[in-house]
């Protein structure tokens, strides 16, 4: 990222430049309720740009400029008040992530619509696929969190407790989300293993502890994809929507099926699971930085007063999930 002397950055409205203390400034749009307003680095200064709309953007802003932009609330902390350089590519990697879960949603929507334009058995394919990448991804999701939080541990954090400090200095936290939460790779641990073994914080222990379970189920379908074998048994082609039996892994495990998920006493709709795998994910993130924010003295806020808002041109897909996971109808028709 281009270094902008301070002075410049002083001509960006919403950023306090008196409190950035190192870090890495996100030069964001703005909406102001009304009007867009964009920042440019030039040879010969910051100017004001002229901007209609965006596609695709986070942008700051006190309320969402529409109704299905997102507020994420991992993104708005780690822009507003982690955005070291090192961290950056990191927000933006998960930040990435998010808009593709979007994406992908819509994908599975796009070949429900076009089924009949499709070969015979082809939109099962491409349903079992996404189903595939979806989990690939937001399994990648978690190791891009511990490797931020690894680092902001190790290199921005210094403890009170002077034992507690020698160990954080001797010991640095795992790279991966697996060693940080699965004992063996297998069995979730408790909040107080997580404490004793790293001497976190406990609300920061029991934040991990809390992600395990869904973590360690999320770990075994992937690898099951990945290292062949397939998670996925039949995709059903419905004139609802696609869907799974119910008793096959790895739906077998999921909790939540409710009378209205069922298409017939045999099959349901699956983007339950889906929404359910996608947003448990966009929680935990939420969750853990959160707490960790809460409980590790960080610098203020870089736009103080502001909320960042996440745009893509999938996120009515998102939105339509999330509402999917509330407890709104699964069915396409």
């Amino acid at each position: 990222m281009e270094a902008i002397p301070l002075q410049e950055l002083r001509k960006v409205t919403y950023i306090d430049t008196d409190h950035l203390e190192g870090r890495t400034v996100n030069l964001m749009p703005l909406w102001d309720g009304a009007d867009w307003h964009m920042w440019l680095n030039t040879p010969i200064g910051m100017i004001e740009g002229k901007m209609v709309d965006a596609v695709e953007s986070d942008y700051v802003a006190k309320t969402p400029a529409k109704q299905s932009d997102l507020f994420i609330l991992f993104v708005h902390l780690m822009w507003q008040r982690a955005s070291w350089r090192e961290i950056c590519p990191l927000i933006i990697a998960i930040s990435d992530d998010f808009h593709n879960m979007g994406t992908s949603a819509a994908k599975l929507r796009h070949f429900f619509e076009f089924r009949n334009h499709i070969a015979p058995g082809g939109a099962r394919r491409f349903a079992k696929t996404e189903l595939e990448y979806t989990v690939a991804l937001t399994r990648t999701v978690f190791d891009l969190l511990q490797e931020m939080i690894c680092y902001i541990w190790k290199e921005k954090v210094l403890l009170h407790d002077a034992a507690a400090e020698a160990h954080r200095r001797q010991q640095a936290l795992p790279k991966t989300f697996s060693k940080m939460v699965l004992d063996n790779k297998e069995r979730p641990k408790t909040a107080d293993e997580i404490e004793s073994q790293y001497r976190l914080p406990r609300p920061l222990a029991e934040a991990y502890a809390a992600t395990g379970p869904f973590f360690a189920q999320l770990r075994l379908v992937r690898d099951k994809v990945i290292h062949g074998g397939g998670a996925f048994s039949d995709i059903f082609d419905t004139e609802r929507g696609f869907c799974v039996s119910p008793k096959v892994f790895p739906f077998d495990s999921f909790p939540n099926w409710k009378s209205e998920h069922y298409y017939n006493e045999n099959i349901v709709s699956v983007l339950p699971w889906i929404a359910d795998t996608i947003f448990q994910t966009i929680g935990a993130c939420n969750r853990i930085v959160a707490t960790f924010t809460s409980i590790i003295q960080v610098p203020p806020d870089i736009a103080p007063g502001y909320a960042i808002f996440i745009r893509g041109p999938h996120n009515e897909a998102l939105v339509n999930l999330l509402q999917v996971h509330e407890g709104a109808s699964p069915w396409w028709a």
